[in-house]
């Protein structure tokens, strides 16, 4: 197992390599030297997620295609789903993978938090 940009104070890492077949990865909109979300909204928390993602997946050779699942936690789902499929759909375009949304109470003053797994190409 890999364990990919583990942050200091934190007891997890971002992202984890499976057997060379499957990234998986959970974000928040907390840049990785931050203490706190970015600043505006729900919109702009989901934007930083997917920075961070495409930097992951990069740093393994994928890009967002590879993407085949994703889990959205939102302080406010009701109230901020709506922004927050603006981005989705914007960044995942034509490639939308399998997504679960779910009301939760986040810590940290955040209001997006994100899981995804993404697939290696066989062979």
């Amino acid at each position: 197992m890999q364990f990919i940009r583990t942050k200091e104070g934190f007891p997890f890492s971002s992202a984890v390599v499976q057997q060379g077949k499957m990234l998986e990865t959970v974000l928040t909109g907390i840049p990785p030297a931050g203490d706190k979300p970015v600043a505006g909204g729900p919109g702009a928390e989901m934007s930083e997620i997917f920075r961070q993602l495409d930097e992951i997946l990069a740093e393994v050779g994928l890009d967002k295609t590879a993407v085949c699942s994703a889990r959205l936690y939102l302080q406010n789902v009701n109230q901020d789903i709506a922004e927050v499929n603006a981005v989705y759909q914007e960044y995942f375009g034509a490639h939308p993978p399998c997504r679960r949304a779910y009301g939760v109470d986040l810590q940290s003053g955040m209001l997006v938090e994100a899981g995804f797994v993404a697939e290696f190409p066989a062979g």
